[in-house]
């Protein structure tokens, strides 16, 4: 095969999205547009669009999914795996969800509280139960 010829191979890794994610969260910022995204290093398998998540902030569990997968090594990646730096956007966490300080009369979403947080694949323990009825 030449040097300039077209591989017949998906130039696409392939991922084992079942595996598991683990996420550890350096900051957090809101950009116009994409929303909230959290940036860090996925510690340990595979985060994918769509993928259920838990964000644990101290000793509160908040439950969301990944909405958006941004990184600068890949063009809209579908999932990224353990090593890999990215951001996370996730659908369901709400502003007052997380931890607040006030800022010019505003209160804003304090992201040196955030650093050391954890994203992780959803467990079925995160999930409280519903009452008995």
């Amino acid at each position: 095969m030449g040097l300039f010829s077209k591989s017949t191979k998906s130039q696409e890794e392939t991922v084992d999205v079942g595996t598991p994610f683990r996420f550890r969260v350096d900051d957090v910022f809101t950009v116009t547009g994409r929303g909230r995204l959290f940036t860090g290093i996925v510690e340990a398998g595979t985060v994918a669009i769509g993928a259920p998540a838990t964000v644990i902030v101290g000793d509160r569990i908040l439950l969301g999914q990944v909405r958006r997968l941004e990184s600068r090594k890949r063009r809209k990646p579908a999932a990224l795996g353990e090593g890999e730096e990215c951001a996370i956007g996730l659908d369901g966490i709400e502003t007052n969800d997380l931890p607040l300080r006030a800022d010019g009369g505003q209160m804003i979403v304090d992201s040196d509280s955030l650093k050391g947080a954890v994203i992780r694949s959803r467990q079925a323990s995160d999930i409280p139960p519903t009452a008995a009825r």
